[in-house]
């Protein structure tokens, strides 16, 4: 996981957002498309408040769809992305 030195080095806090039925607690859902069927992205309902500010950071990007999903999660609960990076990127699939 990159996301939590990124933080630490920016001094931001983490949030992690992960696949269906990884997280425990109560979270909120974006589910998306992938090139092989669906899947849904949860982050924790309290994780992230109206007007803060996110960097979204992905290990890997085929086709975007999780980056996307990512987007849109943070988004829908008023946080403002900002910038986004992804360590490793598969344009022939795109």
């Amino acid at each position: 996981m990159f996301g939590p030195s990124i933080a630490l080095a920016i001094g931001a806090k983490f949030v992690p957002l992960r696949k269906h039925g990884k997280l425990p607690g109560k979270v909120v859902c974006e589910c998306y498309e992938l090139e092989y069927g669906k899947d849904c992205l949860e982050m924790h309902v309290d994780a992230v408040q109206a007007g803060d500010k996110a960097v979204v950071i992905d290990d890997l990007i085929a086709t975007g769809g999780t980056l996307s999903a990512a987007i849109k999660l943070l988004e829908s609960v008023g946080a403002e992305v900002v910038e986004c990076a992804c360590v490793i990127g598969l344009p022939e699939v795109k």
